[in-house]
């Protein structure tokens, strides 16, 4: 198969990573050594569940802009699954990310408008939305958005990181998400494995988390780790602010392999046990304050962050350009797919769920690995 190919097998759903779309409760899990049914009624409130691909393959869809064709199930994200498909007349392999439906992000006219803006922009580093297309789905009648497919790795497969390129990485973002912010829209999901590096460059990918500047009510769907205090519930919710706060998280866990999403999944890890932080005080003051828990301290907007990074990355080498990766997807680098990297949906009320979702991880620390930073050295 060729490397830049994504497969056409549906991969499966892992027992840990499946939940109600109605009340967040685990659901599908196996007992007595027996797996788990992909399909029942969840025993917490009663809802049905089907982790199941909607679309089989071979399924054809019309979008204002063109035809697709189905390929193949692709990954199965807490908004529902992802597709690959090729386009009717020119046989180019695109993406289809689940908008809305019963595990979307947002419904209706509020998707509708965000996904006209999205449909508009054209911009360096941003994948391509080209298409939106309806498909009835098990759970009733739900929309994707159609995009290019981006040829690259995902950072996450690469960290950590050596600081100059971490900086660079970064800062390859900051024009995306300046973009989208000056068109009123926050990507809502930034993190490592949101971002693509390869032959142009880095590329922010995975659109199905954008929502519109100052919307409250919409359900907010983010990778635990780089979800800063103020999405909580009870709290004032995504902004630019909360967008530089995951900014300065992803460098974080750029540079350190560190446990990002349980023991540090608010705060960073001591510097002292991180050399590559621990040797460059500028470097862990632009982290700091990225971070801060207060969104008023933190940096005003993305271009501000950028700048401070710049000067940072001004006293490291330049290294050679990166590697051009050859395994992107679109939506996700390809990789073993990971349940722990889906978004998780942030309940409005904690009370509402038969338990908070534990924190998810994708840093490989349940492999038995000892975390480190960028040099190698190990963080006790």
């Amino acid at each position: 198969m060729d490397s830049n190919d994504p497969g056409t097998a549906a991969p499966p759903v892992p027992e840990q990573a499946r939940f109600c779309a109605r009340c967040d409760g685990p659901v599908g899990r196996g007992r007595s050594g027996r797996p788990g049914p992909e399909r029942g009624t969840c025993p917490w409130c009663g809802a049905p569940y089907d982790v199941r691909p909607d679309l089989p393959a071979g399924t054809e869809l019309t979008g204002r802009a063109g035809r697709y064709r189905v390929r193949a199930p692709m990954t199965r994200g807490a908004r529902g699954w992802s597709y690959t498909a090729t386009r009717r007349g020119d046989d180019a392999l695109m993406v289809l990310g689940r908008l809305d439906g019963s595990e979307g992000p947002a419904a209706g006219e509020l998707a509708v408008r965000e996904t006209e803006v999205l449909l508009a922009l054209d911009v360096p580093g941003l994948v391509r939305a080209r298409d939106v297309v309806a498909a009835e789905g098990r759970g009733g009648r739900v929309r994707l958005l159609v995009l290019d497919h981006v040829t690259g790795e995902s950072l996450e497969a690469r960290r950590p990181c050596a600081p100059g390129e971490a900086l660079d990485a970064v800062l390859g973002a900051v024009g995306p998400l300046a973009a989208l912010h000056a068109h009123g829209l926050l990507h809502a999901d930034l993190n490592p494995s949101n971002l693509l590096t390869g032959p142009d460059g880095i590329t922010l990918i995975d659109l199905g988390s954008v929502r519109r500047t100052g919307d409250l009510h919409s359900d907010v769907w983010a990778t635990t780790g780089f979800v800063a205090p103020e999405i909580r519930p009870g709290g004032t919710g995504p902004s630019v602010a909360s967008e530089v706060y995951a900014l300065g998280r992803t460098l974080a866990v750029l540079l350190a392999d560190f446990d990002h999403q349980r023991n540090h999944a608010m705060r960073l890890p001591d510097p002292a046990g991180v050399p590559v932080l621990r040797d460059d005080p500028d470097l862990l003051a632009l982290l700091v304050r990225a971070t801060d828990p207060d969104p008023a301290r933190r940096h005003h907007g993305v271009e501000a962050f950028a700048a401070d990074a710049r000067r940072v990355r001004a006293r490291y080498p330049v290294r050679p350009a990166a590697r051009p990766g050859d395994t992107g997807v679109g939506v996700a680098g390809h990789r073993a797919p990971d349940p722990e990297d889906d978004p998780t949906r942030l309940p409005r009320d904690p009370r509402a769920t038969p338990g908070a979702r534990r924190a998810r991880r994708a840093d490989g620390a349940d492999r038995g690995d000892s975390a480190r930073d960028a040099r190698g050295a190990t963080i006790p």
